[in-house]
Order: structure tokens, then C-alpha cells, then sequence
């Protein structure tokens, strides 16, 4: 019969092995919100993007509104040069005629950049919304194959619980007791294995009698940490 020390080794390797189920079964939610979230992030990029279409078209169109606006002012200034009274009013109206169509080139150009900028976000609205439906589909496939998968964990788990048992079992009763007190009190890391000399948990350098009993399969707990010491195969 294995002694108390390679006994140790297996109960490890089995809660660590317990655990390492728990957890997966636990991120299973957490996987399931995130896969959620990716589909919210997608429909709101989509959304954002029809809204700045949409914000950019009505820009354009009041540029376009402004231009045709100042190129009737410009129309109207310029009838005005002929019925000019004065010199003064002359040079006024030139003066306007020259910043009105200043402001038109502006306009002209700002329009020009709408219009492309338009034409770049409309091009682009077709991949967005492909992603939605690329996220749509893997997180029905995510819900699709959660279920099983949690299931498989949760058999995985029991069947891990009953070889803890079976091998726990195996320990004299008094050394099983204080096993169970370290699990209690920090689960899958209430033991600890020793390489050279050294426990992997604390760091800290064992005795040499204590090295000597692990040697002899004794059960043997950190001076340090408390956990229960073990020897790598």
C-alpha cells in the first residue's frame, strides 16, 4: 500500500484537477455575457453607423443649402455692380461679391469631403453588418452547446469527487482528519510538493528530518505554511 506521502501526491493532483472543473463551470456564465456583449458592441457600431450617415447627409445638405444661397447673393451683388451709385458702394459690393465667393470655394470643398466621407461609411456598413450576424450566429452556437458542455464538466467533477473520496479513503484515519481540516480551510492547496528541499507553496526550505520522513512515505506537514509535504515522483 502507497504511504501517506505518495497518497498526498494523488489527492493533489486531483483537487487541483477538481478545481481546475470548478472553475470552468463557473466561467461558463461569464463566457455566455461576454458572447452577449460582442453582439450588443456590433449592433451599437451599426447603429452608430447609420446615425453618422445620417448626421453627415444632413451636414452636406445644408452646405449644399448655404452654397446655392450665397451663389444667389453673389448673383444678386454682381446685378447690383451695374446700378452702382457710387465708387463707394462700387468697391463695397466687390468686396462682398469677393468674400461670398471665398466662402463658396470653402463650401465647395467642405461638401467634396462630406461626400466622400459619405461614400467611405456607406461602403463600410455592409462588413459591420456582417459582423453582427457573424456574432449573432456564434453565440447561438455558444448557447447551442453550453448546456452539454456544463453537463460534461459537472460529470467530470463527480466522477474526480468519488476518486478523492476512494483515494482519501485510503489514509489512516487520523492523518484523513487533518486532511480534511487543511481542505477546509484552503482547499485545493493544502498540499504541497517538495523539490529540492524546498516547499513549492511557501518557499521555504524543510528540515532535513523532515526530507527524511517524506523519504520514508511519512506524513509530513510544512513547518512553515502547515500544508501537507509530499515528493515529486
Amino acid at each position: 500500500m502507497a504511504g501517506p506521502a505518495a497518497i498526498m501526491r494523488e489527492v493533489h493532483r486531483l483537487r487541483r484537477h477538481a478545481k481546475d472543473l470548478e472553475n470552468e463551470i463557473e466561467r461558463s456564465p461569464q463566457l455566455l455575457k461576454s458572447q452577449q456583449a460582442k453582439v450588443t458592441r456590433q449592433e451599437d457600431a451599426v447603429r452608430e453607423a447609420h446615425e453618422t450617415l445620417k448626421r453627415l447627409k444632413v451636414t452636406s445638405h445644408e452646405k449644399e443649402v448655404l452654397l446655392k444661397s450665397t451663389l444667389g447673393l453673389i448673383a444678386k451683388h454682381e446685378k447690383q455692380l451695374n446700378e452702382a451709385g457710387s465708387k463707394k458702394e462700387y468697391d463695397a459690393l466687390k468686396t462682398e461679391i469677393t468674400a461670398d465667393k471665398d466662402k463658396c470655394r470653402q463650401l465647395e470643398d467642405e461638401i467634396l469631403d462630406c461626400l466622400a466621407e459619405i461614400e467611405d461609411r456607406t461602403a463600410q456598413l455592409p462588413d459591420l453588418e456582417k459582423g453582427v450576424g457573424q456574432a449573432k450566429e456564434e453565440l447561438r452556437e455558444f448557447e447551442k452547446n453550453s448546456e452539454s458542455r456544463v453537463a460534461g464538466l459537472r460529470e467530470q467533477l463527480n466522477l474526480v469527487g468519488q476518486s478523492i473520496q476512494e483515494v482519501e479513503a485510503t489514509l489512516p484515519d487520523d492523518i484523513r482528519l487533518q486532511i480534511d481540516r487543511l481542505v477546509t480551510s484552503r482547499g485545493e492547496d493544502a498540499m504541497a510538493v517538495v523539490q529540492n528541499r524546498t516547499c513549492m507553496a511557501c518557499y521555504t526550505e524543510i528540515t532535513a528530518q523532515a526530507l527524511n520522513n517524506l523519504n520514508m512515505g511519512q506524513f509530513t506537514l510544512c513547518k512553515n505554511c502547515g500544508r501537507a509535504l509530499y515528493l515529486p515522483e
